[in-house]
């Protein structure tokens, strides 16, 4: 029955009217009408025991009487107060009330004009569905006077309502919002994050499903929460993949290294964690193999249908990352660093490989546009500033009414903040809530986790990893002719010299022997190997290949 219904029909909830504007002043008069009746009962069958009982003493029991009536008036009135608290239907009824005024002021209705009376007002279609938590709001399209306007209005519902806006569609014709109240009721505690279905549970309502939404970019400001949420992601993702830890400012993280779970895999100097974004990467390439090869490959499967587990990399603070190679723009150890992140960006989802970058704010200096742009889960903790806001979430922000909560009912907010997939609705956030003052300790959790085996598939990049050390020097037999790094990178000597010329001319040089020949070193080779690889893993040309590598962090 219901099927064939909305066949004819669908039911979008209540359509807002002008006689709205009076709705609780009805709803008083209703609550107080059986006071009335009662009264007008009693006075019309004992109506000569009150006419002289007021004419006793009128001065006084008139006013006494009315004095009383006031007062079960203004009860009936806190009575209907309380229920829009409390009770859907008269929720409902105030939230009408709340539309048709925003409606009136914003002149979303038409003025008809009558002979001898006032005009009437018609509002345009626009429809209200409301449970306990949320209010969907409905906004006919076709071709109103208000279009528009009917478009943008998704912020200003966002204050009218006091709420948060969660969803944004066109659907037949109109244009739906979706508001929550009180989305701090959401919030979970630190052992409620788990993975589900839906992705890793961080609300109830809000998951990262890092299978369809590749990659994490974490941004707030100092004391903000951002070092806790990071701390409760490790916790959650140790038990699920493997996690390479990078923090280039040696503080919270770095001390992860001390824990089995995180062995070999914590990383603070410099050239150690470019060599472990490189590692990665190489992960990323030789799970490709690894699929490719399998005989169940097939299009549409990802690491997930190959039995692999997925792979995390953070890098705390990004931004400092970014500072510390900011004099080493034109140097092999930039280049690599920026291109291996990017192509971990674009290309890692299929294979398991993902990045969680945390920064304090999210600037086009600290992460790149080309690698920023493929980061598709957002989160913010903390207050940011509007063009924090912005470089976090893009033109939806625009969309957005950020609003800053220091206090819920009279308790200190930590960890609050928005989320938002790239290009999506941005909507409130609270991060899982962490029992501190009942003794919890991470280290303590993390000491308790196991250390999960290394598969066959990343086994060679594991013991590359495992043995960690600076960028070699050069020395006497490290060093290689033209010649004869051209035979071990497996290639011919004329491509080797067009690669140095055409470095060169991008400033990044060689060292040279006392004949004036180029000689190069392990790293160097490590660099054309790399450089050659890409060449031919996309189909580009040598030149295109060295530009990539040098000029990786350009933003558009």
């Amino acid at each position: 029955m219901k099927k064939f219904l909305r066949f004819f029909w669908k039911y979008r909830g209540f359509r807002v009217r002008d006689w709205y504007k009076h709705q609780r002043l009805i709803v008083t008069f209703v609550l107080f009408s059986p006071i009335l009746l009662g009264i007008g009962g009693y006075v019309y069958f004992h109506d000569g025991e009150v006419l002289a009982y007021f004419q006793e003493n009128v001065l006084i029991r008139v006013p006494l009487v009315l004095g009383v009536l006031i007062i079960l008036f203004l009860v009936a009135l806190k009575i209907e107060i309380e229920l829009e608290k409390h009770v859907v239907f008269f929720i409902r009824l105030r939230s009408l009330y709340f539309l048709r005024r925003k409606m009136f002021y914003s002149k979303f209705y038409n003025a008809i004009k009558r002979e001898n009376k006032a005009e009437k007002i018609k509002f345009e279609r626009a429809y209200l569905r409301q449970n306990k938590h949320t209010v969907e709001v409905s906004f006919e399209l076709r071709g109103t006077k208000s279009e528009q306007k009917f478009l943008q209005v998704g912020p200003q519902l966002e204050t009218t309502f006091s709420g948060d806006l969660m969803d944004r569609q066109i659907l037949d014709g109109y244009i739906i919002y979706t508001i929550a109240f009180q989305k701090y009721l959401g919030r979970i505690s630190v052992d409620k994050v788990e993975m589900t279905a839906q992705g890793l549970r961080l609300m109830e309502t809000v998951y990262w499903d890092f299978r369809k939404e590749p990659h994490l970019l974490i941004s707030g400001g100092t004391g903000g929460g951002k070092s806790v949420l990071l701390f409760i992601l490790i916790l959650a993702l140790a038990k699920i993949g493997n996690l390479y830890i990078c923090d280039p400012k040696r503080a919270d993280l770095a001390n992860l290294e001390r824990y089995e779970v995180f062995n070999g895999q914590v990383y603070f100097e410099v050239s150690d964690i470019v060599k472990c974004v490189i590692h990665a990467w190489k992960i990323m390439n030789q799970r490709y193999d690894y699929m490719r090869q399998s005989p169940q490959n097939k299009m549409g499967l990802d690491y997930s249908d190959y039995g692999m587990k997925p792979t995390f990399v953070i890098i705390d603070e990004v931004g400092a990352m970014t500072s510390e190679l900011e004099g080493m723009r034109g140097s092999r150890l930039a280049a690599e660093y920026l291109n291996a992140l990017q192509q971990i960006a674009q290309k890692g989802r299929q294979a398991g490989v993902f990045l969680i970058l945390s920064l304090q704010k999210a600037g086009v200096d600290a992460v790149p546009s080309n690698i920023r742009d493929q980061l598709m889960k957002r989160i913010t903790v903390g207050v940011l500033s509007s063009t924090g806001y912005s470089i976090a979430f893009g033109e939806e922000a625009s969309q957005k009414e950020f609003k800053t909560i220091k206090e819920i009912n009279g308790q200190a907010v930590r960890g609050r903040g928005y989320t938002g997939n790239f290009g999506e609705v941005i909507e409130e956030f609270y991060s899982p809530y962490v029992p501190f003052d009942r003794g919890f300790d991470f280290f303590e959790e993390y000491a308790k986790l196991p250390k999960l085996e290394i598969a066959d598939y990343d086994q060679i990049i594991q013991a590359e990893i495992k043995n960690r050390s600076k960028i070699p020097e050069v020395s006497d037999d490290q060093t290689f002719s033209r010649e004869q790094l051209a035979k071990a990178l497996g290639t011919s000597p004329t491509v080797v010299q067009r690669a140095t010329q055409l470095l060169a001319d991008n400033g990044i040089y060689f060292d040279k022997d006392v004949k004036g020949r180029y000689i190069y070193d392990d790293h160097d080779k490590d660099f054309f190997a790399s450089v050659l690889a890409y060449k031919r893993s996309e189909g580009v040309t040598l030149s295109k290949a060295i530009e990539q590598f040098i000029q990786p962090g350009e933003d558009d």
